[in-house]
């Protein structure tokens, strides 16, 4: 084991880990999912409590989430208040469910804290503040519908989750939208003319 591959905080594997991973998993040209999980507004939360106690929240963050996964799942720190998970041999809908599973579980532990002022940004630059306690959201991609590389595939997780309602009010899953203008995977035999989610 190569101790400089994993996160020093959460004891997760980083971004070294991850992205050698999902090499792998792509090299072996199979179907995989990712789950991007995101902390809403964590520097709110940073500076109403100070970055001692956001590093012990992400510290349980991380260990909520791999509670809620079944064993032998790889589960990343992507960076910051980012986590990734990659998921091989699981259908869409579980993949789906697990996130849905994380985001609940996340969110119901930490409900009791009081709500976070939090701001957004609307397209006329005018701002509207929100109150939210702290709350996590997921974004789910798959491979090869929604990126066949690591940077496409993170991105259409993460662009997931914002159009989820990520950046309004948090504590959303998000799925990314299918690339190919039908809900089956190009290499699936019997295609529909479905439109896009």
């Amino acid at each position: 084991m190569n101790y400089s591959d994993f996160d020093s905080l959460t004891g997760l594997g980083n971004t070294t880990l991850m992205q050698a991973r999902f090499a792998q998993c792509a090299g072996d040209q199979a179907e995989f999912g990712i789950i991007l999980i995101d902390v809403d507004g964590f520097i709110y939360f940073n500076d109403r409590y100070g970055h001692d106690e956001g590093d012990e929240k992400l510290k349980q963050i991380a260990k909520l989430i791999c509670q809620n996964l079944p064993d032998g799942i790889d589960v990343f720190r992507a960076g910051g208040e980012e986590f990734m998970i990659i998921i091989t041999d699981f259908k869409m809908a579980e993949v789906v469910l697990l996130a849905m599973q994380i985001c609940k579980a996340v969110n119901q532990e930490f409900s009791h804290l009081p709500p976070l002022r939090r701001f957004y940004c609307m397209s006329d630059h005018s701002y509207l503040e929100v109150y939210f306690p702290l709350t996590v959201s997921c974004g789910v991609a798959f491979y090869p519908e929604h990126g066949v590389d690591y940077s496409t595939l993170y991105r259409s997780a993460e662009v997931a989750a914002i159009r989820g309602g990520k950046r309004l009010y948090g504590g959303v899953v998000g799925v990314a939208k299918n690339l190919y203008g039908s809900c089956f995977l190009p290499s699936t035999k019997n295609k529909t003319n479905a439109s896009q989610i």
